[in-house]
């Protein structure tokens, strides 16, 4: 389990942190995220990350204290996410609630702390109290694809949890759904399990059966239990995916964790009258817009095959040439098992008839072009991921086979392996039929070993005997992907 947003460095804890801590972990809490909400509350909330490995921390400022925002606290929450247990951007958000900042201070605050995160490539965690409509608005003016997070302790309508999913959003749920009184049952259906989070929002909002305590990390797995109860499922398939969606959202490395205690046993007890609760943390933390797990589609290129040239019988012979703009043809099946990771195994094919148009013209010389078929499995790194428009570094290796004129009468034909590197962009295009991804790439194919042939009399290069070839291959590539849903 993680409690993706728990304000453990709260006054409420001063008195026994180290044994509420311990019993999180106890309770099988495997993380614990602490959103911030204030710039004088940054380096307590640091300093936590630094004392315990498995707690993670947000930094920006809460909604309550956007008064508190000036080009100092920016600074510092820009400097804040080079730190490694710093994984969002939050908590941050509106609040019309209560009247501790004028709505245009909030919401130029929120927009500035958005562009932090899209800047630096941070998730955010969102703060909303009966600010519904502007909360959605300005998510919808600044989401081009790059932006992603979490609406924490989530309690609005069916609207506004449809808007949030539109907007690759995550959906955060708290103790309030464990009440008597709970409206809430209908919107957790609603919510997909790939896109819902766990959260105690401690001190605040403790869960039944106990409610009237102080809330604590260790009380999140009553959260799951309610979740799985609406869903009709385990309460260890919530806790899975829960920790799978917490995980991919905040780069959370993987721990090794005790035995889950109790888990599926723990009484839910009666439960009582909701009261007012006090203001609400909200950490959200979205699934990747562009979801992609395998994907295949064709592929076309223009081959410019390049030949560098050492004679073996004449000394200080040394040429290269090349037949440029040969048509490619191909087919790709890619496969993601990360986000920012695809590979690519396809095949390419290779007519090459330029260099046989002299030789066709001699009698009794061959008239078929050269052939190259390559089989390729590479690997894209992609910088980031999650915009529309995703650039990317790639490597691997080929299995080439070849069919080349050789000499006067014949071809030779050769197989090995070479290897591949490029760089290039894909387009991320979601559709009802699933993701649509156009990859535009530069790639460069290298043989691993050179050939040693006589040039055909026809060669310009004929004088010069048997030659050492080197060669590589230049291919401007385009490949359609095709990313079903499942």
């Amino acid at each position: 389990m993680i409690d993706t947003h728990a304000h453990i460095d709260a006054d409420a804890f001063d008195d026994d942190r180290e044994e509420m801590i311990r019993r999180a972990f106890n309770q099988g809490v495997e993380a614990i995220i602490i959103p911030a909400i204030e710039p004088k509350r940054f380096e307590g909330v640091l300093s936590l990350c630094e004392q315990y490995d498995q707690v993670y921390c947000g930094i920006g400022v809460h909604p309550h204290n956007a008064n508190d925002f000036n080009h100092q606290a920016e600074t510092r929450i820009i400097n804040a996410m080079q730190f490694p247990k710093v994984k969002a951007v939050g908590e941050i958000g509106l609040d019309y609630y209560y009247d501790f900042a004028p709505k245009d201070v909030q919401k130029d605050v929120f927009r500035r702390q958005l562009r932090i995160a899209k800047e630096c490539r941070k998730p955010v965690i969102i703060h909303n109290r009966e600010s519904d409509d502007d909360v959605m608005e300005i998510l919808k003016e600044e989401q081009h694809g790059e932006l992603t997070g979490v609406l924490h302790c989530f309690s609005s309508n069916i609207h506004v949890l449809r808007t949030a999913l539109d907007l690759n959003f995550h959906i955060s749920f708290t103790g309030n759904i464990t009440y008597k009184k709970s409206i809430l049952d209908d919107i957790v259906k609603a919510t997909p399990l790939s896109r819902i989070m766990i959260e105690t929002d401690s001190p605040y909002m403790t869960p039944v059966p106990h409610r009237g305590k102080r809330n604590e990390p260790a009380f999140v797995q009553f959260i799951a239990q309610k979740i799985a109860d609406i869903h009709q499922v385990t309460i260890e398939e919530i806790i899975a995916m829960t920790t799978r969606n917490a995980r991919a959202l905040f780069g959370l490395p993987l721990l090794m964790i005790g035995l889950i205690i109790g888990l599926s046993s723990f009484p839910m007890h009666a439960q009582d009258d909701r009261e007012e609760e006090e203001e609400q943390t909200e950490i959200v933390k979205t699934p990747s817009p562009y979801a992609r797990f395998i994907g295949l589609g064709p592929s076309i290129a223009t081959n410019t095959i390049v030949e560098t040239l050492t004679s073996l019988d004449v000394s200080e012979k040394r040429g290269t040439r090349s037949w440029d703009g040969n048509p490619a043809f191909g087919f790709s099946v890619a496969y993601n098992p990360l986000e920012f990771l695809m590979f690519d195994l396809g095949l390419m094919h290779t007519r090459n008839n330029a260099k046989l148009n002299n030789a066709n013209k001699v009698p009794g010389t061959p008239t078929d072009p050269d052939v190259y078929t390559v089989g390729h499995l590479t690997a894209r790194a992609i910088a980031n991921p999650r915009g529309k428009v995703s650039f990317f570094a790639s490597a691997g290796i080929n299995y080439l086979s070849k069919r080349v004129y050789a000499t006067n009468v014949e071809f030779s034909d050769d197989k090995q392996l070479a290897f591949n590197a490029g760089a290039g962009f894909m387009v991320n295009i979601p559709t009802s039929y699933g993701m649509i991804i156009p990859i535009a790439e530069w790639r460069l194919d290298f043989e691993s070993k050179n050939n040693v042939t006589k040039i055909p009399n026809v060669d310009p290069y004929n004088t010069w005997g048997n030659v050492e070839i080197s060669t590589f291959y230049s291919l401007p590539k385009l490949t359609i992907l095709w990313y079903p849903k499942f």
